[in-house]
């Protein structure tokens, strides 16, 4: 495998030219012995998955948000299929993106805590387009994608040389590097005739707290400003707190808003080198998260605290002519692990009887999406309610159907909360007392969820973690 670390070494000798001859040699890409058929491009569709880390699906534009935070997500989303409730599996990055990238939910690969790593048993979603002629390659840009957790199965390519060069990158910037290190791959793709349709995973990270966009986005979305507010050292940071003046609150998230804005901007030179080598049209690109943000709606910051809405639902947006309605929106609730069989069928892709959870599938498994995005079908294609469920490092857990949630703490099983997401949106008003029938339903069906997939097998194994890994850790408030 082609570590990020050895690029490093080989382009500070190389020219870029040369760079780009070794990238081709070490990925197998050789236009001299490629058959004539295959030198025009690829015939099964490209893949780009695009997860914007801590990116909540309210603060885009095109999922209703006033501020003009993602004029290119936007684009995306006119000129493809938006889902407009798609829940995320838990409320951080490491068990989320283990499940966008295996369609397990966390209950079935067992990664709840930052010491365990998933077990090479588990089949991601690259192993499965590898063996099917793809050239994969992934590139991460935040310490719980790392290639220590696993990440790195099925992958050609894993470069993780933005996470290991700058562990206080949540106070930098990595868009651009990240971005950069993208298109020198897909230039040495192209370079080697484009022989294999690729797959590629990249994991963007700015939006991460700490919220401190470079200009002129810091002021783009608060001008007139005038306090001493920040969101450096946001996490361990007192300043930020839940009785904090609501004005400098709102600076908070007007920062939020314009990391989401500089990232798109990002995301659009990416998919302008796509258009640049003639391939955007061939590409199914996908853009998601792993969890949102809170801002203190329910008296907490950040993430990983809760299973609440403000850090479950995220955005999910698919865009490729030949397979994905241009412009439609799909009411109906999904689920960020019906993502990878989703993936899969649209690019014509067998799926594996060991891809996914367990056969025979158990109820509420992943489910293909592509159904409701076929050009000319019918958005309203009708299936059995797909429940979400979702779990926070064996604390709680939460069933959300369309209308309602169910939230449960799992050391004291007495205390759940029950809301009506139609008539109370923020989750305000338990009425677990008001309709105890419902609850009780609701708390047998997450039950049952439990069961099923924890007694399938637990694929984690014990991490153990490296100064540095723990030191970039507690720096963002996720160890002690």
């Amino acid at each position: 495998m082609l570590t990020g670390g050895v690029l490093r070494r080989i382009s500070r000798i190389a020219s870029a030219a040369f760079l780009w001859f070794l990238l081709v040699q070490a990925l197998g890409f050789s236009q001299n012995d490629a058959p004539a058929a295959h030198r025009s491009g690829p015939e099964r569709p490209n893949i780009l998955l695009i997860s914007i880390d801590s990116l909540r699906a309210d603060h885009l534009h095109c999922y209703g948000y006033d501020r003009p935070t993602s004029p290119t997500i936007d684009g995306l989303a006119t000129e493809g299929t938006l889902f407009q409730t798609c829940v995320a599996p838990t409320s951080w990055t490491l068990p989320s993106h283990l499940t966008m990238l295996t369609g397990l939910p966390p209950e079935e690969h067992g990664v709840f805590w930052d010491r365990a790593a998933i077990g090479p048993q588990a089949v991601f979603l690259a192993e499965v387009l590898k063996d099917s002629g793809y050239a994969t390659a992934g590139f991460a840009s935040g310490p719980y994608l790392g290639g220590s957790f696993g990440f790195t199965q099925g992958f050609d390519v894993y470069d993780e040389s933005v996470i290991k060069g700058s562990w206080e990158s949540h106070r930098g910037s990595t868009s651009p590097t990240t971005i950069g290190l993208v298109q020198t791959w897909l230039e040495a793709w192209s370079e080697g005739g484009k022989q294999k349709p690729f797959f590629l995973f990249v994991h963007m990270w700015d939006v991460h707290y700490d919220y401190a966009p470079p200009s002129p986005y810091n002021t783009l979305f608060d001008p007139h400003y005038s306090g001493t507010i920040t969101a450096d050292n946001y996490a361990l940071g007192d300043h930020v707190h839940p009785d904090m003046d609501a004005r400098d609150l709102e600076h908070v998230i007007a920062l939020y808003d314009g990391e989401i804005r500089y990232t798109d901007r990002h995301l659009g030179q990416l998919l302008d080198s796509l258009k640049g080598l003639e391939v955007f049209e061939q590409t199914i690109t996908v853009v998601t998260s792993d969890h949102g943000d809170e801002f203190f709606e329910h008296g907490q910051k950040g993430h990983r605290n809760a299973l609440y809405d403000e850090s479950l639902l995220v955005p999910l947006i698919f865009r490729y002519p030949a397979r994905v309605a241009a412009g439609r929106v799909i009411g109906p609730q999904v689920r960020l692990m019906d993502l990878p069989v989703t993936l899969l069928s649209l690019a014509g892709v067998e799926i594996p009887e060991n891809f996914g959870t367990p056969r025979p599938k158990v109820q509420y498994a992943e489910r293909d999406l592509a159904v409701w995005m076929r050009p000319g079908g019918s958005a309203a294609k009708s299936w059995n309610e797909l429940y979400a469920f979702s779990e926070l490092e064996r604390l709680q857990a939460s069933i959300r159907t369309h209308r309602y949630k169910l939230i449960q703490n799992l050391l004291l099983p007495d205390q759940v909360e029950l809301y009506d997401l139609v008539q109370d949106p923020g989750e305000r008003k338990n009425l677990v007392e008001e309709n105890p029938d419902l609850a009780a339903h609701l708390e047998q069906q997450l039950q049952s969820w439990r069961v099923n997939f924890e007694s399938s097998g637990d694929l984690a194994l014990q991490h153990q973690l490296s100064e540095n890994q723990i030191r970039r850790l507690k720096f963002l408030g996720y160890l002690e």
